[in-house]
């Protein structure tokens, strides 16, 4: 499996796998216009020449960032992809110097064991004023804000090894 930058030529294929799971309620729908606007924050995963999974890094405040956007192929579930796209993430929020990583997910029990923890909505305001006041789902919100955080050793480390379970 290949974890890299996502391409422009990665669109497609990300858009199509963003939408199906848009349709099914589970991720927020993104227009093609978004995705290539925020394509530097996304990560692609290549198994055989086809796109796996997705992932995005967004920053929502100076020193806390959000995995968002992530989505595999259901293809490829239970190979754990979803979760090293994940840790890629955490590992791209350590080198760019970030204290943590947040995400709104429904998937708790998965986020636990990529090290996230359950927190207050209202411990993630920077989320609430980009987000979620223009969300349809904001009076009935069925998502769970988790959070991981970084410490300043494993931002150094991180800038001089990469976590074996990414290669």
């Amino acid at each position: 499996m290949l974890i890299r930058a996502a391409r422009p030529e990665d669109l497609e294929d990300i858009y199509r796998l963003v939408t199906y799971y848009a349709n099914q309620g589970a991720l927020l729908p993104r227009t093609r216009e978004s995705l290539t606007a925020h394509l530097p924050h996304l990560t692609v995963a290549y198994q055989n020449n086809q796109l796996a999974g997705v992932v995005a890094l967004h920053r929502l405040e100076p020193t806390v960032s959000e995995v968002r956007s992530l989505a595999v192929d259901p293809a490829f579930h239970k190979q754990g992809i979803g979760q090293k796209l994940v840790l890629y993430a955490v590992h791209q929020a350590e080198e760019e110097g970030y204290h943590k990583v947040i995400a709104f997910t429904r998937q708790v029990i998965f986020f636990e064991h990529c090290g996230f923890h359950a927190v207050p909505r209202e411990s993630v305001p920077g989320k609430y004023f980009i987000d979620c006041v223009g969300c349809p789902m904001l009076t009935h919100c069925d998502e769970i804000a988790m959070e991981r955080v970084l410490t300043v050793d494993a931002v150094r480390t991180s800038l001089t090894t990469t976590p074996a379970s990414l290669t």
